[in-house]
């Protein structure tokens, strides 16, 4: 599996620079990272794994605001990890942590996982300023886009 080089640094930066500590909410700094920072870690990695795993060439319209929602879910969690204290190198190194752990899941434990997270993140970003949810929506139909670009085509176009 190669790794997905994630436009997260940048969008974070962007969402702390707005301010975004009373949108998203904090919480303790004296916890570990790792302890801290798992819930949000799995919530993404559970996130992006659904997604891929029924992404396809032609989506119907409801297939992709279905897919937009589920990232833009991932995205809050993102966003109130690192406006929560996470660093970059730390989310990095979590991320990647979980999403292996994540990949070996089976599917009766992933879905209801998912849902949970899917309402958390949408929950967080309904408490986000407009700014912030221009960010986190942007970035997740960026992520889609290309995403979906790495798809074989098949037929003449």
């Amino acid at each position: 599996m190669n790794p997905v080089r994630r436009p997260y640094p940048l969008i974070l930066a962007m969402l702390l620079a707005t301010g975004g500590q009373q949108a998203f909410g904090t919480s303790s700094a004296t916890e570990p990272a790792e302890s801290r920072f798992s819930g949000a870690a799995v919530c993404v990695a559970v996130l992006e794994r659904e997604v891929k795993s029924s992404l396809h060439v032609d989506p119907t319209p409801q297939e992709r605001e279905q897919w937009q929602r589920r990232l833009e879910s991932a995205f809050a969690h993102i966003g109130n990890a690192y406006l929560s204290g996470l660093s970059g190198n730390e989310g990095k190194a979590l991320l990647r942590s979980t999403e292996a752990a994540v990949s070996h899941w089976p599917e009766q434990r992933l879905k209801p996982q998912v849902q949970t997270c899917h309402d958390q993140g949408q929950a967080l970003l309904g408490q986000a300023m407009g700014l912030q949810k221009m960010i986190v929506r942007n970035s997740a139909e960026r992520l889609l886009n290309k995403e979906l670009a790495k798809l074989p085509r098949t037929g003449a176009r």
